[in-house]
């Protein structure tokens, strides 16, 4: 490919959504003549497709739950200085030999703190001139404290632009932090709204799915307090109820869930969107893919936000889409397994109505990148 060389670095440590979004912007990227290259510092995830993508794995890391202050290697133990190192010579030696015109951070430099090392070196890695842009999702976890919001724009310095994969009218950035709702000078200067990147959904034709109640929590191993509420929720339904499982030890998790109810148990798998369309019902957290793959599916659903940890990214996105059609929202604490048969039952009996959201995000980001190089 003779356009610009791209570098995507993306460190996904829990679920999918970033490398996901990541893949959106990329292939967006190479349809409009560039280049790209992902490089990966997450697991490899079986039920995300990088065919056809130039893709490069470091050493994984991963986080242990919502636990980020210990990261894991690829054998599930804490990773070791060492380990790190060498993931990051790794990165820099990538970076070296590939001289991309620019290079695109996922989450950093507002978010993935823990992994500041290997951004800084990956910038410093870069030659003369590239262009250097974050990119981030619609909402990030609020700062604890002011101090947090400091340092985040401090490390903007070297950023020529913000890409912010959403949408102002549904959510906008300011929502993620404490103020008057306005963005700070050194952030509004570099902010750039791309909409959301996500593929187009699929055609609705009949498949495998149809008029099933689909119950899904990402790629990562959290949710399962809401799966475990669904498969009771199966046994007090008349509809067919379908759980996909997420995270390193879905396996070891899926047992456990079949014995609750007469529900259909499986790894998290590339069909979601295809079944998604067919369901009668879906109930999902509200990470980022699922909650904007559901708004664009037309399919009646329940968004329960993670509040696990004290996370308070997918309630922000859960109060802002409980304004889209078709869109209700839940607090797991106030479920329980014949208040949530219930609400299924009458999702299932609503009409079928996509959002309207701004769903071009990954080329309108590509088009961004370009733009900054040209």
């Amino acid at each position: 490919m003779s356009g610009p060389r791209i570098a995507l670095l993306v460190t996904h440590l829990m679920g999918s959504g970033h490398l996901v979004r990541t893949l959106t912007l990329t292939r967006a990227l190479a349809a409009q003549g560039a280049d790209p290259l992902v490089i990966s510092g997450g697991r490899p995830l079986a039920h995300v497709a990088t065919g056809g993508v130039r893709f490069a794995q470091l050493p994984p890391l991963s986080s242990d739950g919502l636990d980020y202050r210990t990261l894991l290697d690829e054998t599930g133990v804490p990773a070791t200085d060492a380990y790190r190192e060498a993931r990051q010579a790794r990165l820099v030696a990538l970076l070296r030999g590939e001289a991309p015109a620019a290079l695109v951070t996922e989450l950093y430099p507002l978010g993935r703190r823990n992994l500041e090392p290997e951004f800084r070196a990956a910038i410093a890695a870069l030659p003369a001139g590239a262009r250097v842009i974050g990119s981030v999702r619609d909402v990030m976890e609020p700062p604890s404290k002011r101090k947090r919001i400091e340092q985040g724009l401090a490390r903007l310095a070297p950023y020529d632009a913000l890409l912010v994969h959403g949408d102002p009218d549904v959510i906008p950035l300011q929502a993620s932090w404490p103020g008057d709702g306005s963005d700070p000078p050194e952030l509004s200067a570099r902010l750039r709204y791309a909409g959301y990147a996500v593929t187009p959904a699929p055609e609705r034709s009949p498949g495998p799915g149809e008029g099933e109640v689909l119950v899904a929590t990402g790629g990562g191993a959290i949710g399962r307090r809401l799966l475990e509420m669904a498969a009771r929720a199966s046994a007090l339904s008349d509809l067919p109820w379908r759980l996909r499982v997420g995270g390193a030890d879905a396996a070891e998790a899926i047992p456990g869930l079949r014995a609750l109810g007469p529900a259909a148990v499986e790894p998290a798998a590339r069909d979601f969107r295809a079944r998604l369309s067919r369901a009668a019902a879906a109930v999902t957290l509200c990470g980022y893919n699922t909650a904007v793959e559901a708004a664009l599916s037309g399919t009646p659903t329940l968004l329960v936000p993670m509040e696990e940890g004290g996370e308070r990214e997918q309630l922000i996105r859960a109060e802002a889409f409980a304004k889209l059609p078709e869109i209700e929202t839940a607090r797991l604490g106030d479920l329980t397994p014949e208040a949530l048969a219930a609400r299924v039952a009458e999702l299932a009996l609503q009409p079928r109505r996509a959002a309207a959201i701004r769903a071009d995000g990954g080329a309108e980001a590509a088009r961004i990148v370009l733009e900054l190089l040209a």
